[in-house]
Formats: C-alpha cells, sequence, structure tokens
C-alpha cells in the first residue's frame, strides 16, 4: 500500500504575521513557519497505519524552499519518502471565481 500525504506550512498562530508591502502576501522572511497541525495529525495516521500494513509513506508539500521542513519533519517521524514541488508561477494562481 502506498499513502501519500500532503503537507503545508503555515504560520505560526501564536507569532506575530506581517504583509509584504510589495504584493501583500505573507512576508516569510519575518514569519515563524510550522508543519500545518491538521496535516500532522494526518501524517501520524498515515504513520499508524504503516505499521500495521506493508505501506509506504511518501509525503508531498508545495512551497518555497522552506517547505522542505514540513517534509524534513515527517520523513523523521517515520515516512519514507518526500517530494517538494516548487515553481515559482505556482505563486501567481489566484482565485477567479470572484
Amino acid at each position: 500500500m502506498n499513502i501519500v500525504v500532503l503537507v503545508k506550512q503555515v504560520p505560526d498562530t501564536g507569532a506575530e504575521r506581517t504583509l509584504s508591502q510589495a504584493d501583500h502576501t505573507l512576508d516569510r522572511e519575518d514569519a515563524e513557519l510550522v508543519l500545518d497541525e491538521i496535516n500532522e495529525h494526518a501524517a501520524e495516521e498515515a504513520l499508524r497505519l504503516k505499521e500495521t500494513a506493508d505501506a509506504h509513506v511518501t509525503v508531498v508539500s508545495m512551497g518555497p524552499d522552506s517547505a522542505l521542513d514540513a517534509i524534513r519533519k515527517v520523513l523523521a517521524m517515520g515516512g519514507d519518502r518526500g517530494i517538494h514541488i516548487c515553481d515559482d508561477r505556482l505563486s501567481q494562481i489566484t482565485d477567479r471565481r470572484a
């Protein structure tokens, strides 16, 4: 069995956050980023399944280089493989439903 867990790095809810003056996105230079709590629970569940079945856990994250920290955390927890998707064009995608 192959289990894929999608994870995202998010600003720590206890830390102060600021927006970039240039494009009003999160200023990642000053932000304290952590693995999203819900994603961490999903990774823990995947790793529990891995213990009971012949399974491999792959963790996938999309984002800047700092997203590697989220991948590394799940790998340290027992994940088998990490995939990092990084492309500057992805940051330009906006919600066009409005």
